[in-house]
């Protein structure tokens, strides 16, 4: 029994982290809408089930790497809440991760969906019924309030120099 509870309480942590991100990170918002776009627009291409795999996990990468910078930066300021320049690297190269995954997730986007006659059954599908193009407007709207009414937590460990003695 003490496994299962151990286990369950991993998840429990797990699902706190994800809390946490869900609620202070507006990149992680950014990155979970981008997610739920590419999923629907993929139902427009004959895509097979490694395709989707792929499609998956390269969004799942993007995601895990901006849980990680968030844990790298939280983890800087509360160890170090004034400026050091060691801890700006450090939040740099967690940053970089993401950008990294980022480009690299566009890329196989560009390679995945790069297809002119689907972005035209796109286009007709969207211009076929008047409805369509409201609600795709209206779930860019809601993505964007979701996107921009993240909690901002408080940032230790500013870019302008204190008085630290690493400066």
């Amino acid at each position: 029994m003490n496994r299962l509870t151990g286990v369950l309480k991993s998840f429990y942590c797990a699902g706190r982290g994800i809390a946490f991100c869900l609620r202070h990170e507006r990149h992680f918002r950014i990155h979970l809408c981008a997610t739920a776009y590419v999923m629907y627009f993929a139902s427009f291409y004959d895509f097979t089930r490694t395709d989707y795999a792929v499609l998956i996990l390269t969004c799942a990468l993007v995601i895990a790497m901006e849980i990680i910078n968030t844990s790298v930066e939280v983890v800087i300021d509360k160890v170090s809440p004034r400026y050091n320049v060691f801890a700006m690297i450090g939040k740099d190269l967690a940053a970089g991760a993401v950008l990294f995954s980022a480009i690299g997730a566009i890329a196989v986007g560009v390679f995945m969906f790069w297809d002119i006659g689907t972005f035209v059954k796109i286009f007709e599908y969207f211009t076929a019924d008047v409805i369509r193009p409201l609600i795709l407007a209206a779930t860019i709207i809601v993505s964007l309030i979701f996107i921009f009414r993240a909690k901002p937590r408080k940032l230790g460990n500013k870019r302008s120099k204190g008085n630290d003695k690493n400066d």
